[in-house]
């Protein structure tokens, strides 16, 4: 029996998760939009799917995981009818991985001419190439927590459906001081978008909410091939709990090694808790106070386990894909496939393809249920997660069978979800 793309999205799930989803004020749309720029005659009601990943590179491997999420949306949309009656069409795109090749990787997209952009992956990347697809108008969701790419002054066609690093530093340094009564808290922070970011939120936290500062502030370039030298200055420093920020998991798993080497255990938050297999040469000890954000759906209670619910049935979907690979923490927590689902809702709603008037609909969304989070957007502010929609998870939880392959972690002592 064929069913529909409402049938199927019922049967998966999609609707129970969308209850809520405030899209009744839109305003009245055409059932024939117009298409995004470089359509041609013939394929104006196709939906086309722009899809920057690198697929080349240092980081094309272990970026697989991280679309996931999307092909398993796509495969969901498309099994149910498509987007307005018609599969979406792919328009992949190689960016190898790098902020400098995103001009080039977007002026090629455009030309090709796709409604929707989904990717690339990390801050540096997304903010490069948010800035290079604005001037063609389509729609985009790229995986960056770079709080920049949440305004929707700047970047009126991007939207961020990831905890930020302002939400994220918010957490981490309420956690430290509040939480856990540190006060001598020490930051490593990569030299990146994403850490010079994260750095002023974490900073400005301490500052507004505590009248409070680091004792010591370390930034080291991504590539660096030793982090002793930051370590021992933290270590001198006197601080007893550092923030850890690196979108690189050998940076991380260098400090820890430096840490292991020279003596010095502080407590550490970070943030997204992925790569937990790369840290098993680092002693036990160290790992136990190693903590990081996470998402408050995907945490279960201390000595608990995950509640039944969407979240369980998304992790079980998440499991099942084949592209999920040995990550799937880092495949569950990518924003594709809650905008991608979101898309398709919108869409079949407004009966249209038209960028212009998706964004429209996007910007009115308030309290849609996603996978992970609910999201909701205004047309300044594209950051879909709310402060509620994040949790502190304790790193070692990822080896418990409750985890359900990592993806679900267990609460942090103290951390509420």
């Amino acid at each position: 029996m064929e069913l529909s793309r409402r049938d199927l999205l019922w049967h998966t799930g999609r609707l129970g998760l969308a209850a809520g989803v405030g899209l009744g004020a839109l305003p009245a749309l055409t059932a024939c939009g117009g298409t995004g720029s470089g359509s041609t005659p013939g394929d104006a009601e196709q939906a086309k799917l722009g899809w920057i990943q690198p697929k080349t590179g240092p980081l094309a491997a272990a970026y697989i995981p991280a679309y996931a999420g999307a092909r398993l949306a796509l495969k969901e949309i498309n099994k149910a009818g498509g987007l307005l009656g018609e599969p979406v069409k792919l328009l992949e795109e190689d960016d190898e991985g790098s902020p400098g090749t995103q001009p080039t990787v977007a002026q090629r997209l455009l030309r090709r001419g796709p409604q929707m952009v989904l990717g690339p992956t990390g801050s540096s990347q997304a903010v490069a190439s948010a800035a290079a697809l604005k001037r063609g108008s389509v729609l985009q969701s790229a995986w960056g927590g770079a709080d920049t790419l949440g305004d929707g002054t700047r970047f009126p066609y991007h939207y961020q459906l990831v905890f930020n690093t302002r939400l994220q530093a918010t957490a981490a340094a309420r956690y430290l001081y509040e939480v856990r009564e540190v006060r001598k808290i020490g930051l490593l922070i990569e030299n990146s978008e994403f850490g010079e970011s994260i750095r002023k939120a974490f900073v400005n936290m301490l500052k507004d909410t505590y009248q409070a500062k680091p004792v010591s502030i370390q930034v080291f370039s991504p590539d660096a091939p030793d982090l002793t030298p930051f370590i021992k200055k933290l270590d001198r420093s006197g601080a007893e709990a550092v923030g850890l920020f690196s979108g690189q998991p050998q940076t991380t798993a260098l400090s820890l090694q430096a840490m292991a080497n020279t003596g010095f255990a502080p407590m550490i938050v970070s943030h997204d808790l992925n790569y937990v297999e790369a840290y098993d040469p680092i002693p036990k000890k160290l790992l136990e106070r190693f903590y990081g954000t996470t998402y408050a759906s995907l945490s279960y209670p201390r000595g608990g386990a995950p509640t039944t619910g969407p979240a369980v049935e998304y992790a079980k979907k998440i499991l099942a894909e084949p592209t999920t690979g040995e990550l799937p923490f880092t495949a569950a927590v990518a924003p594709y496939y809650d905008f991608l689902t979101l898309l398709a809702e919108i869409v079949t709603e407004q009966g249209t393809l038209d960028p212009a008037q998706l964004k429209t609909a996007f910007d009115q969304v308030k309290g849609y249920q996603g996978a992970r989070s609910k999201l909701s957007f205004t047309p300044e502010d594209h950051n879909g997660i709310g402060a509620e929609g994040i949790a502190i998870g304790t790193l070692l939880s990822a080896k418990d069978k409750a985890s359900m392959g990592g993806i679900f972690r267990e609460l942090a002592p103290g951390s509420q979800a």
